[in-house]
């Protein structure tokens, strides 16, 4: 009966986090679809760029705080309420310090004339809706390491609502789309964080304390967490702005068009992924490093089948979903769209072995993986683009990714060789 009510909760878990998924998956993939088939491509390009920044934050953010999900299962209820309390008090006062830097740099950078009026509104813009983002995602996370799928599927409808209303307005009933655009972020994000933030706040309670002692037992793993992150930001997301600076917007729109079309399955998987940390963790203390990556495994197979079923759908209604849906025309759609494919599946592959790892608390390993694999991309992508045009972006993140993954499956063979290895050698019968 215990390993039945177990296996019924983990169902649960992943259940309604699927659902959450798929509304994000869907939500992102309508703002993006409005924001390209009826604003100027300058203002979806402009939106895109602030979209990178935030998603930058976002995940320096979650690889900073991931160490919570290693160290709170160890620690009593009261202990974990004080933590979680201490560090999103203290994340409050950071962030509140940096927002204010960052506002004065982008007022110095319109009175100094380096910046225009819209892209100065557009940056200041985007510095409040990585804020309120930042908050959105920390009471985000809590709520999943407290095994809250429900709390934060709410949460997520009222952020959904919010943001499918106030972008409706920024494309259809405002002039200065890109600006209103990052001001629905920005709203929708407060709102998504209040209704989180009320559900924690009911059951267990938001309690107060030092942080000072929790991050200094969180910052060995968190400094090589984020360094991790924001390295592989390089990897995943710089190409818009190589895109730009080598070529043009246009470039920036085909390769981000082609990726809207595979977004539901990118979201998916990085949705998937912040489901699979802590529950990693909590496997690998319970049955080990092989019965842990068997699950994983099992698990990868089930996602790799649901991509498969979409892959299939987008390619066969690719004229449609491009050219009638979102209106565009897009330079060299089919190779575009199959390089998205594949990177779409190794970065799923990587996520999981990346969950195995962290458990593991391999995160150092990882970032200079990481790094190495960033350096490789770039340099693909940087010289690849005078032969492959706007494709040398997904080019160079398929070679980063492929180095990323073989380094990754070297460490976790090296583990489990090491525990092998380790174990008593049990005397024949």
């Amino acid at each position: 009966m215990p390993t039945q009510h177990k296996l019924r909760r983990l169902l649960h878990f992943f259940g309604t986090g699927v659902v959450d998924q798929v509304l994000l998956s869907g939500a992102n993939f309508m703002v993006g679809f409005a924001m390209i088939r009826f604003t100027s491509d300058v203002d979806y390009g402009q939106f895109v760029l602030a979209q990178s920044a935030i998603l930058l934050l976002t995940s320096a953010q979650s690889a900073w705080l991931a160490p919570l999900c290693a160290i709170l299962p160890a620690k009593s209820a009261d202990i974990r309420r004080a933590i979680v309390g201490a560090v999103e008090a203290s994340q409050t006062r950071f962030l509140r310090i940096l927002v204010m830097a960052a506002l004065v740099v982008t007022a110095v950078g319109y009175l100094t004339g380096a910046w225009s009026g819209v892209v100065a509104l557009v940056s200041g813009g985007a510095v409040l809706a990585a804020w309120t983002a930042l908050q959105r995602e920390y009471v985000r996370s809590v709520l999943v390491i407290y095994a809250r799928p429900q709390s934060v599927l709410w949460a997520d409808v009222i952020y959904i609502a919010v943001l499918l209303i106030t972008v409706a307005f920024a494309v259809f009933g405002a002039k200065f789309h890109s600006i209103w655009a990052v001001i629905a972020l920005i709203i929708a994000g407060w709102a998504g964080w209040a209704g989180a933030h009320r559900s924690f706040a009911g059951d267990p309670g938001w309690v107060s304390g030092d942080a000072k002692p929790y991050w200094r037992e969180m910052r060995p793993l968190a400094i090589w967490s984020a360094t991790g992150a924001v390295t592989y930001w390089l990897l995943a997301q710089s190409y818009n702005y190589v895109l730009a600076t080598r070529l043009d917007f246009t470039a920036v729109i085909n390769v981000n068009a082609a990726r809207l079309v595979m977004m539901p399955v990118i979201v998916f998987t990085l949705g998937i992924n912040n489901l699979m940390l802590p529950v990693a963790a909590n496997w690998l203390a319970e049955f080990g490093l092989h019965r842990l990556m068997r699950r994983l495994a099992v698990l990868t197979v089930g996602i790799l089948a649901l991509d498969a079923l979409y892959f299939a759908f987008a390619w066969f209604f690719r004229d449609w979903l491009i050219s009638d849906l979102l209106h565009k025309v897009i330079g060299d759609r089919d190779r575009l769209l199959l390089l998205w494919a594949c990177v779409s599946v190794i970065f799923l592959l990587r996520e999981v072995l990346q969950a195995a790892l962290f458990a593991l608390k391999r995160v150092k390993s990882m970032a200079w993986l990481i790094a190495f694999s960033s350096l490789v991309s770039l340099a693909t992508t940087w010289f690849g683009i005078a032969h492959w045009g706007a494709a040398a972006a997904l080019f160079g993140q398929i070679a980063g990714e492929c180095v990323n993954l073989a380094g990754l499956g070297v460490l976790l063979w090296r583990q489990a060789r090491s525990q092998a290895h380790s174990l008593p050698i049990q005397p024949l019968p």
